[in-house]
């Protein structure tokens, strides 16, 4: 009896330690955690004039505007989304989802259909980048240094 007694608390014991290491681990690595080292911030205006922002039509289709971001920071960076002004003084916004991501010395390209060529009076796209602490330069928060 004895030892069934000390079996059965061995088990407890294994089974309580494997809990508490699972709590710990949890804890260390928690995807849904809000606290990171990095911050999402949007670009300065020092950072912009290192991005190339195009706009324009193809040749074929002049009912989607096209959209080309160039990078040329040291980091990545994402683009939420463009607006544009159109002559008639409306506004037509599209999000971007998931985010663009724009790679350093990389490009990418996305569109807005609808807008019909020569109709476009301005446009904006939104861009941030990941920086430690939401200060330097742009970092890749999934790259380990």
């Amino acid at each position: 009896m004895t030892y069934q007694i000390q079996t059965f608390s061995m088990k407890k014991t294994i089974t309580f330690i494997s809990f508490f290491l699972t709590l710990v681990f949890a804890q260390a690595w928690n995807p849904f955690s809000s606290k990171s080292e990095f911050e999402d911030v949007q670009l300065s205006n020092n950072e912009l004039k290192l991005v190339n922002f195009n706009a324009g039509w193809a040749k074929d289709n002049e009912k989607t505007l096209l959209f080309e971001i160039r990078n040329q920071l040291n980091g990545p960076i994402q683009c939420s989304g463009a607006q544009v002004e159109l002559t008639d003084g409306s506004h037509v916004s599209k999000g971007f989802m998931p985010k663009l991501f724009v790679p350093p010395e990389n490009s990418r390209f996305a569109s807005i259909p609808g807008i019909i060529k020569g109709t476009m009076k301005s446009y904006s796209v939104g861009c941030s980048c990941f920086k430690k602490l939401g200060k330097g330069d742009c970092q890749n928060p999934m790259k380990k240094n």
